[in-house]
């Protein structure tokens, strides 16, 4: 696992415990060009897809088959589990301000294969997801496997379990989390229903250059991933969860930044830049047998300033 994660240890989130490793095994290559890369890995891509079979049997085990290109049964032509794809950017970041994306002017495209939807929650890239996984390489091999599961969350801060590739991440907005969760009598768990993708993944959004055991520099890849669960975090621990603070609505967190400190708000612990804190700021008392205790108002209960119409916690001219 150390091979595909980047750790920030914190206590586990509520279904599972994992332990936390340093990262080893990586070999840095020189650094190529990403769209002249990306160009490669999408031909390798599709040749792949275009001469592999995929077979998943009574207990969800994947086998992938060398047959002739061109056969109705390849991944790229059968119709049990269609072949679709997304085009996304590379989402990673050098760092948490508003311009720490990563330089990367490629699109890329991200085929996938739905085995399973999921009958519970959507999740979106910035959540806290508890996930297990098979990875291979275009060889069939497999490098990395959890079937434990493990938390993730993006992006990485102080409060955020542990860090995944991109192509990973994005992947997960395309299938749901499972239906429920139950406990066997000897304390083991049961996912009924999760959902369950197979992405397959250019470097750049992946490794890169960074080469992996069993993963040489600038290799595409393939995650088969099942999504138990998901969390909405509070990125900076403000006392608002992350999702409440796209201010303007638009999906993109990392453009919403109140006071122009170059910290996006959910990750900003003033957000409206006044030296109160917005915990501060959405902090109210209640008397509870005569004893006054501190209590934080609903998302949807925050009150304007007076007259106002935002949210006094955005509104530096109201305390």
């Amino acid at each position: 696992m150390n091979r595909f994660l980047k750790y920030t240890c914190i206590a586990a989130l509520a279904i599972s415990l994992w332990s936390c490793k340093k990262d080893d095994d990586v070999e840095i290559v020189p650094v190529r060009e990403r769209q002249e890369v990306y160009d490669e890995n999408i031909t390798k891509i599709e040749s792949f897809l275009k001469s592999t079979s995929i077979t998943v049997d009574n207990e969800n085990n994947v086998t992938f088959d060398s047959i002739t290109e061109g056969s109705s049964n390849t991944i790229w032509s059968q119709t049990q589990y269609p072949l679709q794809y997304i085009e996304v950017k590379n989402d990673s970041r050098t760092t948490n301000k508003v311009d720490g994306l990563i330089k990367d002017p490629v699109t890329y495209k991200l085929y996938y294969l739905v085995i399973n939807e999921g009958g519970g929650e959507n999740s979106i890239t910035i959540d806290n997801v508890f996930t297990k996984y098979t990875g291979y390489n275009l060889n069939h091999n497999i490098f990395d496997k959890n079937d434990t599961g493990f938390w993730s969350g993006f992006p990485e801060t102080i409060y955020t379990p542990s860090t995944v590739i991109s192509g990973y991440r994005q992947i997960l907005t395309k299938i749901k989390t499972a239906t429920s969760i139950t406990e066997n009598p000897d304390g083991t768990l049961v996912y009924n229903n999760p959902g369950r993708v197979i992405v397959f993944i250019p470097s750049g959004l992946g490794y890169f250059n960074s080469a992996q055991l069993n993963i040489p520099g600038y290799s595409p890849i393939i995650f088969d991933i099942t999504l138990v669960s998901r969390v909405h975090a509070d990125h900076d621990n403000d006392g608002l969860l992350s999702i409440y603070e796209d201010v303007n609505g638009n999906g993109d967190f990392w453009d919403d930044d109140t006071d122009n400190d170059g910290t996006p708000n959910f990750l900003d612990l003033d957000d409206d830049g006044d030296g109160y804190t917005t915990r501060e700021e959405i902090t109210f008392k209640i008397d509870e047998g005569g004893v006054m205790v501190d209590e934080l108002y609903p998302f949807d209960e925050i009150p304007n300033c007076a007259n106002g119409t935002i949210k006094k916690h955005l509104d530096k001219n109201c305390h």
